[in-house]
């Protein structure tokens, strides 16, 4: 495997400019294309030869990589998204959606039976299925490489999740501006993905969460992703550093007791 046959940008000694702010992002480091997040738990893949650069802004602080810029969706879905994904995200087919749909089960059990919700960047749709379980009405499920679930829905919803599926977008201002445009003017959206802890500048790429065989592309700050949210008309209120919620003025009332410990100004 090359650089050629896999169609990546090659690496370069200049600062691009960050795909948030625009500011300076010098080279960060570089991994092999078959790293994924799985080496955390001591699995590992052969290594493919292939070195991805991933840069740093040093002003929002995001992490990315340009090497995947000129794919396509077939790209994608060839070498990355393929029957081999399961390798590295196990948890991606049942133990997730399980998990995450007994999370929302919890928080939203008083209107789950009147709330549209959309799931964003579904995958298999196991997380709907799983939430029509738990009495959730209407659900429906997004995700442009998952040939089922591939057509766009129409209109905005009250709750629109999106669960780790921002790391994977190349474009992250075009990504987040399509999904804040499915969410209701009185509506939730609640985003899960992994903020860059505060000693990254000291663990560089060795972070397990960067993985270039994950489709891990754009690794985040609260700095980068409140920017992101700000642009469209929505307020950042992060949970915790994985758990992240975008409202636009207040909270919704249906979930407003989500919010009842946190400083709102």
């Amino acid at each position: 495997m090359t650089e050629a046959e896999l169609r990546l940008r090659p690496a370069s000694s200049e600062a691009r400019a960050c795909k948030v702010c625009g500011a300076a992002s010098p080279a960060f480091g570089t991994l092999d294309f078959n790293r994924s997040c799985e080496e955390a738990r001591g699995r590992f893949l052969t290594l493919s030869g292939v070195a991805v650069q991933y840069r740093r802004c040093e002003a929002c602080g995001l992490i990315f990589t340009d090497a995947f810029d000129d794919w396509g969706q077939a790209d994608f879905e060839a070498h990355i998204y393929n029957d081999r994904y399961i390798d590295v995200d196990p948890e991606y087919a049942e133990a997730r959606p399980l998990s995450l749909s007994r999370g929302l089960a919890s928080m939203f059990a008083a209107s789950a039976d009147r709330l549209q919700v959309l799931d964003y960047g579904a995958g298999n749709g196991r997380m709907a299925q799983a939430l029509r379980d738990h009495g959730f009405a209407s659900v429906t499920t997004y995700d442009p490489f998952t040939p089922e679930f591939r057509t766009r829905p129409e209109g905005r919803f009250d709750l629109v999740t999106c669960f780790e599926t921002v790391e994977h977008m190349p474009d992250p201002a075009a990504g987040v501006a399509d999904l804040a445009s499915f969410v209701a003017d009185d509506g939730l959206l609640m985003i899960g993905t992994l903020l860059q802890p505060n000693d990254i500048e000291r663990i560089g790429v060795a972070w397990w969460y960067i993985g270039p065989r994950n489709g891990h592309v754009t690794l985040f700050t609260h700095d980068a992703l409140t920017r992101l949210l700000d642009r469209q008309g929505l307020r950042l209120v992060s949970q915790n550093a994985n758990v992240h919620f975008g409202f636009r003025n207040t909270p919704p009332a249906f979930a407003r007791h989500l919010f009842q410990s946190a400083r709102i100004p």
